[in-house]
């Protein structure tokens, strides 16, 4: 039955084992897929910032250029030009850029290229006007200024730039508000998944408790039932003679054994019935444990035959008062059950420390000092009590 319990146990532990291990696969999947994703729009969101500051650069290029030229335009000196020069060198550079990153976005590829040639204007009119600048006077150059050709084409690039920023920041949002719905969608999702796998675990756990405390209470009982009298509850022989091992073990010169035997049980259970001599041996059980100490052994070995074992025996002085107290109780039942029948017991008794240390011998010892008593008490002499009235070798 252990063995059965035992598979049946690991069975369950096995399921939950399984079921667990399938939870923890899928999380690591799903967190798997989710850094996926996640690590997919990071890079979205990458280009689109990335792109951003390419669109700021050129607008900033632009506008450095602007600045030298007219410093330059201003003052006449060369160092004015340093923005200018700086602008004119990286602008293409900055455009080329942005035609590559733009290239697959056909409407915004089409605004790269208004920017590229409105770009390229707008640097004509300032490379003009410092050369007229250079070659006429500030007049001249600014007879050109005046026209407003560059502003327009400034404000042309300004407006197309923005637009794509603008663009780009909506993409970004986008990007990031589906994130957090995907995010908190799949969070929604496995949090249902987790709880519908650790439910089942659960279930198997606590079915594997349940009967893991089902067996336990089982194991003890079939302990109990295995070591106890059914009719009495007392200790069977084989619990006794344990017993009187361990305690011969543990002192072995103060076990005490008494052995007693009912008078007249015989009589009754024939002219009575089985049922009436059961409940004498229950009450009988009842008078011992209440004569006895609690942590003195009772026993019932068969029949009408019963055994106390004192584990702390002092002499048989106090073994011998005991058999007088256990006669004197069994003598005084009375039960309407009997219609006057008498129930009495005689007692025997062996003592450790005279009668050997073995635990068969004690105990075959006091069951010839029964008999002993036995015989005396049908032939009844006038003295002091003695349960073991001859050695066993007499």
């Amino acid at each position: 039955m252990a063995r059965t319990f035992i598979h049946y146990a690991e069975t369950k532990l096995a399921l939950a084992a399984v079921l667990l291990a399938l939870l923890c696969a899928g999380t690591v999947y799903g967190l798997y897929q989710h850094l996926v994703t996640l690590q997919a729009g990071t890079e979205l969101l990458m280009r689109g910032n990335m792109r951003a500051r390419h669109l700021a650069e050129t607008l900033s290029l632009l506008q450095d250029a602007e600045t030298g030229q007219r410093g330059y335009l201003l003052t006449g000196r060369s160092e004015y030009l340093e923005p200018y020069d700086r602008a004119l060198k990286h602008i293409d550079q900055s455009l080329m850029t942005l035609r590559a990153e733009y290239e697959e976005v056909d409407l915004a590829a089409a605004v790269i290229t208004s920017v590229t040639l409105q770009a390229h204007a707008k640097l004509a009119e300032l490379k003009e006007t410092v050369e007229v600048r250079r070659r006429d006077g500030l007049a001249a150059a600014q007879r050109i200024v005046l026209q407003d050709t560059g502003k327009r084409l400034t404000d042309a690039i300004r407006a197309n730039i923005d637009q794509l920023l603008k663009t780009e920041q909506a993409v970004i949002d986008r990007g990031v508000a589906r994130e957090e719905a995907a995010a908190k969608h799949k969070a929604t999702l496995w949090l249902w998944a987790a709880f519908a796998a650790l439910l089942p675990i659960s279930l198997c756990l606590l079915m594997a408790v349940r009967d893991a405390r089902r067996s336990r209470r089982e194991s003890v009982h079939l302990a109990h039932v295995s070591s106890h009298d059914a009719l009495t509850g007392l200790l069977n022989r084989p619990a006794l003679l344990a017993r009187l091992d361990e305690a011969i073990a543990r002192c072995p010169r103060e076990v005490g054994l008494l052995y007693l035997d009912l008078n007249g049980f015989k009589r009754i259970n024939d002219e009575l019935g089985h049922a009436i001599g059961d409940r004498v041996l229950i009450e009988v059980a009842s008078r011992l444990q209440e004569t006895v100490r609690p942590r003195d052994a009772v026993a019932r070995l068969g029949g009408d035959e019963f055994v106390v074992l004192i584990g702390d025996c002092p002499d048989r002085a106090a073994l011998n008062g005991l058999a007088h107290r256990i006669e004197a109780a069994l003598d005084s039942i009375s039960m309407p059950d009997l219609q006057g029948h008498r129930i009495g017991g005689s007692v025997g008794t062996a003592f450790s420390a005279e009668d050997g240390t073995w635990g068969m011998s004690v105990l075959a010892t006091a069951d010839a000092a029964m008999y002993a008593r036995k015989a005396q008490i049908r032939q009844p002499r006038p003295g002091r009590f003695q349960p073991r009235l001859v050695p066993m070798s007499a």
